[in-house]
This record gives structure tokens, sequence and C-alpha cells, in this order.
């Protein structure tokens, strides 16, 4: 927690050949991702809130296994085309995260952002 800067920003090319809902881990995920994750967030000393938003060209989704071992899934948040999920007392942990295209093989440049500022968003 605390991390600078803040948003933290990550460049992404969403996409891939899985389909996120038969990760089996992840049955209500929507889009298409790789097998690794897109990026590896290492998160310690926890704030009380926590977002992980995208910004693409395109409509992309997003897949979050958190600290603690939970799944997380977003699609178009924020009155936007663009994935968004705020956590409530975020664990400490690894946070494994995939950026998702609708179409299995499309390829959506654009940023993954991490925040603990609520006026941050997509």
């Amino acid at each position: 927690g605390g991390f600078l800067p803040d948003p933290a920003a990550y460049p992404i090319t969403s996409g891939g050949s899985l389909n996120a809902s038969s990760m089996g881990l992840a049955p209500n995920c929507r889009g298409y991702v790789t097998a690794p994750p897109d990026v590896i967030v290492r998160y310690a000393s926890p704030s009380g809130w926590l977002r992980f938003y995208v910004r693409a060209s395109g409509d992309t989704t997003l897949v979050i296994n958190d600290g603690a071992g939970r799944w997380w899934c977003s699609d178009d948040e924020g009155g936007s085309l663009n994935p968004m999920i705020d956590m409530t007392r975020p664990a400490s942990g690894q946070y494994d995260i995939w950026v998702g295209s609708y179409r299995a093989g499309e390829l959506i440049r654009g940023t993954l952002f991490v925040t603990e500022l609520s006026g941050n968003r997509p």
C-alpha cells in the first residue's frame, strides 16, 4: 500500500486463445486471454481499498486472481467499454492479472492501472 506513483501503469496487449470462462477457476469471466498472466503485482501493506482498471483502444475484459486466491471479473464499467475492479480490504500477496479480448486472437493495446485513489478511473 501507499505505492508511488499512483496510479501504477503497465502497458499491455489484451487477448489470447483461451476462453477465460474455461480456465476452470473463473467460470463467469468473459474474454480470451493467454495462459500466463499479463501482469503480476505483488501487493504488500495493503490499504483499505484498491482499484484495477484498463484504458484501451478497444473493448477489453479484466480477470484477476487476488492475493487471497479469490477470482474477480469485469467487463464494461464506469460508463465505458473498459473494465474496472474495486476491492475493499484487499489482501497482501500476488495478484495475477489477465486482460482479455472478445475474440480469440484479437490483440488490443492499452494500459492496466492500479490505484488506491478513488479519483483514478477509466
